[in-house]
């Protein structure tokens, strides 16, 4: 009897090993799986074709078995009873979401992999004076500004996480190489880290991944017009104070691979702006773009007596410090660095006074390694628009 109660007990179980996953399918068919970001396979025709054993794998393989089921699980033990998750795509410590990307620049970036070495260090030396001489001999000031990542601003969140596999920094490195004044290379990361030290926070803390927000972003943006100031002492220009800001608190929301998070967030918005944008200049200049963010601007305050600016970098700068640059100048263009191979062209079109290389570490870097920039006005003269 209690052989048949066993075998019964077997065979039930047998059964719902086989038809479980199929009950807990996530039956999303030919959808975007939001969780992994994969394209899931679409349920296969039932009949006899070619490739039909390929497709049913495929359906097998992406929508049967629970995925969701123990994605759901998987990520309350991480957050709730470890506290952590890790992932390709982010990091979450301690409520604090830090992003990665495709290129681990941000995990590179915090173990200390990134940093030159001293024959890289030369090379770099080298590409920012020849930078220097290639812009004074159009006439136009120059200089560049090196923002930190988040990872540099709070890296005792990773405290018993990750190792830092070298000990100095690239932030560290770039800093002393910036002490050569003839560079026109700001290093802005005391000024953020003092703040982070006295309790203000300057970075989203689980909004937003790897950007600084618009506390820090204010930090940010007086230590470039300070830079710039130094650059053109001659034109008076003028740095915006909190008169000139209106102040409100907002509530960002954001969820990371299913996990909720909000926090407050000091917004800053120009009160009475004098600069209007003007982005339908590139369409009238015939301006072609590889930036996949279209983040090229043009803001004018149509005051000649205000000197012009071009500005090439990244997000940190487009997303919401540049209409705040813009309000001290007549002329204020700002292009991606994937967009470099326009930059002298841009130069004929606008003549700016002044052109401003700015964002995260690897931006500037990348910007100054850039060969294109100094091979010459016959390249340019060779090219479309």
């Amino acid at each position: 009897m209690k052989s048949k109660i066993a075998d019964l007990v077997f065979i039930i179980a047998f059964l719902l090993m086989l038809f479980l996953p199929f009950v807990f399918s996530d039956k999303k068919g030919g959808a975007i799986e939001t969780d992994e970001n994969r394209y899931l396979s679409k349920a296969p025709v039932l009949s006899i074709h070619s490739g039909a054993t390929t497709e049913i794998e495929n359906w097998i393989d992406d929508n049967v078995g629970g995925r969701a089921v123990a994605k759901t699980l998987y990520n309350y033990v991480n957050y709730n009873l470890l506290n952590e998750f890790r992932s390709s795509t982010a990091f979450v410590m301690n409520d604090w979401y830090y992003s990665l990307d495709s290129e681990n620049l941000t995990l590179n970036n915090l173990q200390h992999k990134d940093v030159m070495d001293a024959a890289e260090q030369k090379t770099f030396v080298s590409r920012l004076q020849d930078l220097n001489n290639y812009f004074s001999d159009q006439g136009i000031k120059f200089c560049s500004l090196v923002f930190p990542y988040k990872v540099d601003i709070y890296p005792e969140n990773f405290n018993g996480y990750v190792t830092q596999v070298i000990p100095n920094s690239e932030m560290n490195v770039l800093d002393t190489l910036s002490q050569d004044s003839t560079l026109n290379l700001k290093v802005v990361n005391s000024e953020l880290k003092d703040a982070a030290k006295n309790g203000e926070l300057v970075c989203y803390r689980s909004y937003d991944g790897g950007h600084l927000n618009s506390q820090g972003i204010r930090i940010a943006y007086e230590a470039l017009m300070e830079e710039v100031q130094s650059r053109m002492p001659e034109a008076g220009i003028r740095i915006l104070s909190n008169s000139d800001f209106t102040m409100s608190i907002q509530e960002k929301q954001n969820t990371v691979n299913g996990q909720k998070f909000s926090e407050e967030n000091v917004q800053y918005s120009v009160t009475n702006p004098a600069a209007a944008d003007d982005s339908a200049w590139f369409s009238r200049i015939g301006y072609i773009s590889g930036d996949p963010y279209k983040s090229y601007r043009r803001y004018t305050t149509n005051d000649a007596s205000k000197p012009s600016i071009l500005i090439v970098g990244d997000s940190y700068i487009w997303m919401e410090m540049f209409p705040w640059i813009a309000e001290s100048f007549n002329n204020s263009v700002f292009i991606h660095q994937f967009d470099e191979d326009n930059l002298q062209r841009v130069i004929d079109r606008m003549h700016p006074d002044i052109v401003v290389f700015a964002g995260l570490t690897t931006t500037v870097e990348d910007s100054v390694h850039y060969s294109a920039l100094t091979t010459g006005r016959t390249l340019w003269s060779k090219m479309h628009f």
